[in-house]
């Protein structure tokens, strides 16, 4: 109930401590790397969203890369249209 109410969601490594997961090995990594053919074996722990979060994270490295694209993107056109108008 807690988790809930603080909208939290666990990562694999605290499901794994608790027995509703097998692994905590990032389900994201896994996903990409059986597409690619690859082994599954030593698979990056998911233990906290900083992983998921980043580049590291083999499923999420497009959606990552996306939006750092797209923030300083944001950013340099709020910027450009700063110095035109003063």
């Amino acid at each position: 109930m807690g988790i809930a109410v603080a909208g939290i969601t666990p990562t694999a490594s605290q499901l794994t401590k608790i027995d509703k997961m097998q692994s905590a090995g990032c389900q994201l990594c896994r996903v990409a790397q059986e597409a690619r053919g690859e082994s599954t074996e030593g698979l990056a722990v998911e233990h906290m969203y900083s992983h998921i979060n980043s580049t590291g994270c083999e499923g999420m490295t497009m959606t990552v890369t996306a939006a750092h694209h797209s923030i300083w993107k944001n950013l340099y056109d709020s910027a450009h249209l700063h110095t035109l108008l003063h």
